[in-house]
């Protein structure tokens, strides 16, 4: 197997586990994923998905970060309820996604195919177990996934935006309902206050999508997620078209 990140032709020991386990064939050799940091299920903070095993327990209260707890007081989540998210930010995944979004190799999220399932069957389980508890279960039906856009200049400067390709990883339909109609500074170039500080959101729910997600659940698809301010702002220019709910899938926690 040739490595999609660093090129290494280091083909895995044939035994049962690599030859049926979807894990050991995302495109990543073993070194590289060793270098990864997933977020385990039961340490994943029950709104956002961050790692909780990293931070001081001060910062978390039933499974709950900090932020989280701040988001839900500051009225500010409308639709929104829950993002999830595969890995932990780090070094090495800082690289993987430098040379992904920035160097356009968009092919690096083939490696990370079967972790998006993974998660987007973890999140449809959950959705299942939600409703069976329901009196009332109308709203069995798929998620719609819905990218986060990048604007058409930095479109044009990358050549695709990469929350579509991670979507496509998914094998499923994909609704570009958002158009980003404002310009801004990269987000990576932004401090937390300024982040929190986005009030005016810059997407714009397209009119021929409206009858597309009314009463339906509506998943935001996206590379990172850091202080959650662009999943509110998209959720929020989705309510015009009336979803039942919006949740987030992040690969990565920043």
């Amino acid at each position: 197997m040739r490595c999609l990140f660093c090129g290494a032709d280091q083909p895995e020991v044939l035994t049962f586990r690599t030859l049926l386990l979807a894990e050991d064939k995302t495109g990543f050799c073993r070194s590289c994923r060793e270098q990864l940091a997933p977020i385990a299920v039961q340490n994943s903070c029950q709104l956002c998905g961050r790692d909780l095993s990293i931070l001081d327990p001060k910062l978390v209260h039933e499974h709950i970060c900090y932020d989280c707890t701040q988001w839900k007081k500051s009225g500010r989540n409308g639709l929104y309820e829950k993002n999830y998210a595969a890995y932990h930010y780090n070094a090495f995944i800082k690289d993987i996604l430098n040379q992904f979004k920035f160097r356009g190799d968009s092919v690096l999220a083939d490696g990370f195919a079967d972790e998006m399932k993974k998660i987007f069957r973890r999140i449809k389980k959950e959705q299942r177990l939600k409703n069976s508890f329901s009196l009332f279960r109308p709203h069995d039906e798929e998620y719609v996934l819905v990218p986060i856009p990048l604007s058409m200049k930095r479109l044009a400067e990358r050549g695709f935006n990469q929350a579509e390709v991670l979507a496509e990883t998914l094998d499923m339909p994909i609704l570009n309902a958002l158009t980003r109609v404002k310009h801004e500074p990269k987000q990576s170039k932004k401090n937390r206050h300024e982040r929190l500080m986005m009030r005016e959101t810059p997407f714009r729910l397209e009119k021929e999508y409206t009858s597309l997600i009314f009463g339906k659940k509506v998943l935001l698809i996206d590379d990172i997620y850091t202080t959650g301010a662009t999943m509110r702002l998209a959720a929020h220019a989705l309510t015009n078209g009336n979803p039942l709910r919006v949740d987030s899938l992040a690969l990565i926690h920043g």
